[in-house]
């Protein structure tokens, strides 16, 4: 039964059924803090009241988001996972220097000590101009949540948006895919117990294949694994019979190095970098081509085979045809079935149902080699906390580490770059207050904790398949250092995020924005990478029980 939210005079919200989060007329919005920026109309006493944000472009835009907001009390759903819609038009919407800002429908809260901004909406491909339609979002409510503020309008560029009619349900966003029992660990192998911690790179993108010298020069280095990323261009990633021909062109790219890799002992990890469909853009209205019935805007982080089972079972033949192929190849040490999931709300096929679906088949091929589970949330820390293993031998769970965000991809899209360059805007320091929280490795460990309470609780391996901070980011050297000590104290595998792709995230250059050229001695990033590759163990067996 669909369960909304009612406002209450104390600004409180409580669950009551058929009831919505929006006022009944114009006379009825106390509960909403409004701006300058907002207006609230209603053609007449039939009509919903409809919320308008206006932003002029002659005019200067204040920080934060303009329009209107309310408190939101989030204690009575604590453990829970609610949903949260809104109704929504707009004209003339300036795309803004970063996917988080512009169009702006959003629930901030406080976990640990840590402020979240879940939202809905916007993003990157958002058009100038939509007619209405329906936006959601969905969250698992932390438990010490309390108040959370609802925000509707629009951030850091100009335009109109239009809102009405927002609401709020309960709903069960990643049902167990298989039952456990209560005392459930994590099986592993022999091999894979007593398998050397790996430590390495993340590959550049591959689609004409690697260059030997590349990875003879990243196996100097004393790496013991590179990720090696099997992406599918985006002319190509809808038809599923390209991307199946994509998929044996890097079979065949990766071949050719087999026999170096094993002489300088980088084992691969092959990682589906990209799903056949690849994720659904946030313009995109999901229709009846057996996607979602209605006029329902789709979270355009989603992978295209969360709602259409035809890209699935590609995505699971496609993993069938590469345990063939190299079962037998001890070189190729792991399957990393998808990269970076992001599910935000119900779908027919969610994130950890579709890898279990692929694992399944790699397992009935081959039954050894370990499997790469990617955590939700772009596999960030606090997708763990509802994370479920699942009962398959020598899986392996992976997290990724960027937090905050502000500080390891400053100048990262839009005008940031130049904006830093020119001392427009300041750089972020680490260790330092960031996006409100004081950031040092305390900080970090703290914000790894459902990683590392997911490993005891389980006994999993852990792999941390992508961190980073941009290379000229202050303290760039020490957040690093920070975080590969948390990684050696649990053991976990790890490979840095990149090895010779985008030259702002390589080692390989100096701290100085303005150089765009490699640099001519070692920088601190990459000598720390040294010192703890020097920790590794080359491969010797493959995978036997």
């Amino acid at each position: 039964m669909r369960t909304t939210i009612a406002i209450l005079a104390t600004f409180a919200l409580v669950a009551t059924a058929d009831t919505l989060l929006w006022p009944k007329n114009c006379d009825d919005i106390k509960p909403w803090k409004s701006d300058r920026f907002a207006s609230w109309t209603q053609v007449d006493d039939t009509d919903t009241p409809i919320l308008k944000v206006h932003l002029d472009p002659n005019e200067s835009i204040p920080p934060g988001v303009l329009g209107a907001s309310m408190p939101f009390d989030l204690t009575p759903y604590r453990g829970k996972e609610i949903e949260l819609t809104v109704h929504t038009k707009h004209e003339n919407l300036v795309k803004a220097s970063r996917g988080w800002l512009g169009f702006k429908f959003m629930l901030s809260y406080k976990s640990e000590g840590m402020t979240h901004y879940p939202a809905g909406g916007g993003g990157d491909n958002v058009p100038r101009n939509s007619d209405w339609r329906i936006v959601s979002f969905s969250i698992r409510v932390p438990s010490d949540a309390t108040m959370g503020n609802l925000q509707l309008g629009i951030q850091a560029t100009t335009g109109t948006i239009w809102f009405k009619n927002a609401s709020f349900k309960e709903v069960n966003l990643f049902p167990d895919v298989v039952e456990l029992p209560d005392d459930f660990k994590c099986e592993y192998s022999d091999a894979v117990k007593n398998l050397p911690i790996m430590r390495g790179a993340m590959s550049p993108s591959l689609h004409n294949g690697a260059k030997a010298e590349d990875l003879h020069e990243l196996a100097s280095w004393g790496a013991n694994v590179i990720r090696w990323q099997i992406n599918i261009p985006k002319e190509e990633v809808n038809d599923i019979e390209l991307c199946k021909k994509r998929l044996q062109t890097h079979i065949k790219n990766l071949d050719v190095h087999i026999k170096q890799l094993r002489e300088d002992g980088l084992q691969v990890i092959f990682d589906f970098h990209q799903a056949p469909g690849g994720r659904l853009k946030a313009t995109q209205i999901a229709g009846t081509a057996g996607l979602l019935a209605g006029n329902v805007a789709v979270d355009g982080n989603h992978f295209r085979m969360f709602y259409d089972k035809a890209y699935l079972d590609a995505f699971v033949e496609m993993w069938q045809v590469v345990a063939r192929h190299y079962k037998d190849e001890p070189i190729v040490v792991a399957y990393d079935l998808i990269n970076e999931p992001a599910q935000s709300g119900v779908v027919p096929y969610d994130y950890l149902y579709c890898q279990y679906q692929a694992a399944k088949a790699i397992r009935e091929i081959d039954p050894e080699k370990p499997i790469i589970i990617a955590a939700n949330a772009w596999s960030s820390a606090p997708a763990f906390k509802y994370l479920k293993p699942l009962p398959l031998k020598n899986l392996i769970y992976q997290g990724h580490m960027y937090e905050p965000g502000d500080y390891t991809h400053q100048g990262v899209g839009g005008n940031n770059m130049n904006d830093l360059k020119t001392g427009k805007t300041p750089f972020k320091t680490y260790p330092g207050r960031l996006a409100g929280t004081y950031w040092d490795q305390n900080t970090m460990r703290k914000a790894l904790n459902p990683i590392l309470k997911f490993q005891q609780q389980y006994g999993a391996r852990i792999y941390m398949g992508e961190f980073s901070a941009i290379r000229f980011a202050p303290g760039a050297e020490q957040y690093l250092s920070d975080l590969i000590d948390i990684f050696e104290e649990y053991k976990w595998d790890w490979s840095y995020h990149a090895f010779r792709e985008w030259h702002n995230w390589s080692v390989e250059y100096d701290e100085n924005i303005h150089n765009d050229k490699p640099a001519t001695q070692d920088t601190n990033r990459k000598k720390l990478l040294l010192k703890h590759f020097k920790k590794n163990i080359k491969p010797k067996e493959p995978f036997k029980n």
